[in-house]
């Protein structure tokens, strides 16, 4: 199974069994551009992501979005992220759009897809990826509506599932995955202390598309592998 998000430098994570094959390790700010860079550096199937997230830009200036590409340029991540929008924990709305708007151009610059973190500003946050036309990657731990879901998916976007999926009571987000194409969900962990939680995202991903969960692996990690064009 590939981890599609999970924050590997975080000391409260733990390092997942032989049962995960890959992660993707995103960064969040400046401050551990270099963690994610060395937590993957000595092991092929670990691959991270450089940027700047909604939380931790008011410890950010315009300054450090050249020095992050500066950074993609020496560094060759996957992806830009993790970086968006999060209107529950943020305040600034403006400045969130503004850092985000220029990673959405960093990221098209270089051809790298996106990993987005969109809380309550999922609207916003496709409304500013569909003004960059060759925008795509993946909204991770998505928590918007169906009908958002679907929009996204009309533009090319993955979604990531959680451990929330996995909890047989949240409803609104089997719904979710129960309509949107298979070809477009990945799995995750996030900051999740039971890295090892990925088996049942993808257990409950498999009870509602009613299929093997062999072929959800299969399905999900072939999802993870075409958007971060990993070989």
């Amino acid at each position: 199974m590939l981890n599609s998000h999970i924050h590997l430098d975080f000391d409260n994570v733990n390092t997942p069994s032989a049962a995960t094959t890959g992660a993707i390790v995103p960064a969040t700010g400046k401050e551990n551009w270099d963690s994610v860079i060395q937590c993957c550096a000595k092991d092929d199937n670990r691959h991270f992501a450089l940027g700047i997230h909604p939380w931790f830009i008011e410890d950010h200036q315009m300054i450090d979005l050249y020095d992050l590409e500066i950074k993609i340029e020496d560094e060759n991540p996957i992806a830009v992220g993790e970086c968006g929008l999060d209107y529950l924990k943020v305040k600034d709305q403006n400045q969130q759009r503004f850092f985000f708007d220029e990673q959405i151009s960093l990221a098209n610059r270089y051809k790298l897809p996106l990993i987005v973190h969109a809380v309550q500003a999922t609207e916003d946050a496709t409304d500013l990826l569909k003004s960059h036309a060759s925008s795509r990657g993946v909204i991770h731990a998505y928590s918007g509506s169906l009908q958002q879901a679907k929009r996204l998916v009309d533009i090319g976007f993955y979604l990531g599932f959680g451990s929330k999926l996995a909890d047989p009571h949240a409803y609104k987000l089997h719904d979710i995955v129960k309509y949107i194409p298979a070809e477009h969900i990945l799995i995750e962990t996030d900051d999740n202390q039971n890295s090892d939680g990925l088996i049942q995202v993808v257990e409950r991903i498999a009870k509602i598309k009613k299929i093997a969960v062999e072929e959800a692996i299969a399905q999900c990690d072939d999802n993870a592998r075409k958007l971060f064009n990993l070989s």
